[in-house]
């Protein structure tokens, strides 16, 4: 048979030799558990028990990685909020940043000036 998918049917193997026989109780072994098939993305595999020959079944197994859903291509500090607001937006360009930066060169090094204080009204 082929490469066993990647260490798939070791893994399957150690999944299932943490249940136990439902007729004697005993924790399945590594030589109850045959592969029977391996074709692309799924191994199929009979699981005997080592110790009283009962068996559990066939089964079949999907080793090839779940399509998961793709995510957004924001940063991974971003909240929800931050998602909803901002995720039409397109992204800064590197003109944007040229523009933000000349608008704070012009704003002199008395920039804080213009912060408004907490508390302080507004003229």
């Amino acid at each position: 048979m082929g490469q066993y998918q990647a260490g798939g049917f070791q893994a399957i193997q150690e999944y299932f030799q943490q249940k136990f026989c439902r007729f004697c109780a005993h924790p399945f072994a590594s030589e109850g558990i045959q592969l029977l098939r391996e074709e692309p993305g799924v191994l199929v595999v009979r699981v005997t028990c080592h110790t009283c020959s009962k068996p559990l079944g066939v089964a079949i197994v999907g080793t090839a990685p779940r399509n998961q859903k793709e995510r957004p291509k924001v940063p991974h500090d971003w909240t929800k909020k931050d998602i909803e607001k901002l995720h039409n937006r397109a992204p800064i360009s590197y003109d944007d940043v040229l523009d933000a930066h000349a608008f704070i060169h012009q704003l002199g090094s008395d920039w804080s000036k213009l912060i408004p204080r907490a508390g302080r009204q507004a003229h």
